[in-house]
């Protein structure tokens, strides 16, 4: 597949659109947020790469020229490699983002953007991914924390009681500032998806570790200086608490030690998965979305995990 695509190509090798203006990819880009224009970046190049242009920069791939056909092979390509329908509609929609700007560009007339809108993914589906986790498990995670004596113990019960009572992504949580916090009310003000601005409330227990790692932090400070304008430190080896702000790789690290401590396989999004269950659970479905912000109620019902620990509760009552 990719050789017939490279040689249908190959006479448009010349970048045809020269002006970043009227480059519907950067167009594209430009309208996603920070967080998800690296990962569209990458589905991007590997589009072209399977298309033929594995030495070009996907901004010199003239994509308005691409046809239903194109787009046709690429779906087979992916789903002879093995890849999720999910994934596969992740690469379809990323073309038609780009696509969709090149129209309104006018560097496609409306009739072949509808004709590759008409592609359709790969069909089927995937097991859920991530896992719910249980009260208990999140009790152990503080407890884990609280027997670890340096810093860190502090701090990442502070990060993983916040990520679990107020259900906000990882994202959210590193770029949380100290004037965002409010402690009367108990809830934070996060900067989520869409560039919108969010309140998480959260526990009075989540609070109170959030307490306890910022007097930690103070007290470590060098006297007369000024507490951090931000929430969450780096901590080097040598419990070394930095005057850095923590980074998304250092919440996923985090849950991943954490979970592996109390034998436990957890990714951080996992927190905003139990967080969504549980309001379910105790409350009901528009609560949840309420909380979680989805625009979409179905994509709060996706997070919905109690059918796993209903199945599981079934079958552990049969005896032999």
């Amino acid at each position: 597949m990719r050789q017939a695509v490279a040689t249908a190509w190959y006479r448009y090798r010349i970048p045809v659109v020269i002006d970043l203006a009227r480059n519907p990819l950067p167009q594209y880009l430009a309208r996603l947020a920070p967080s998800s224009q690296l990962t569209m970046r990458y589905i991007l190049q590997d589009a072209a790469d399977r298309l033929g242009f594995v030495d070009a920069d996907i901004a010199d791939v003239p994509w308005h020229l691409l046809e239903p056909g194109h787009v046709i092979g690429l779906v087979a390509a992916l789903r002879a490699d093995g890849y999720a329908p999910n994934t596969s509609s992740l690469y379809v929609n990323a073309v038609r983002g780009v696509m969709n700007e090149a129209w309104r560009l006018g560097l496609i007339d409306h009739e072949q953007l509808l004709r590759i809108r008409e592609v359709k993914p790969a069909s089927g589906s995937r097991l859920p991914p991530g896992r719910n986790l249980r009260r208990s498990l999140i009790r152990e995670l503080m407890e884990v924390c609280a027997a670890d004596p340096r810093p860190q113990g502090v701090r990442d019960a502070a990060i993983l009681a916040l990520l679990y009572g107020t259900g906000m992504r990882k994202s959210e949580s590193v770029d949380i500032d100290l004037a965002q916090v409010d402690f009367d009310e108990r809830c934070v003000q996060v900067l989520g998806k869409g560039n919108r601005q969010l309140l998480k409330y959260a526990p009075a227990w989540a609070f109170d570790k959030l307490q306890a790692w910022l007097d930690l932090r103070r007290q470590h400070l060098p006297a007369g200086e000024r507490d951090d304008s931000f929430l969450f430190n780096r901590i080097r080896r040598g419990s070394h608490i930095t005057r850095a702000r923590i980074t998304k790789h250092a919440i996923y690290y985090i849950a991943r030690q954490r979970g592996a401590q109390v034998g436990a396989k957890i990714m951080p999004h996992d927190f905003r998965r139990a967080f969504i269950t549980r309001v379910i659970e105790e409350h009901d479905l528009s609560i949840a979305q309420k909380l979680a912000h989805h625009a979409n109620i179905q994509t709060t019902a996706a997070y919905d995990r109690r059918d796993d620990n209903e199945r599981r509760r079934v079958v552990e009552r049969f005896d032999y």
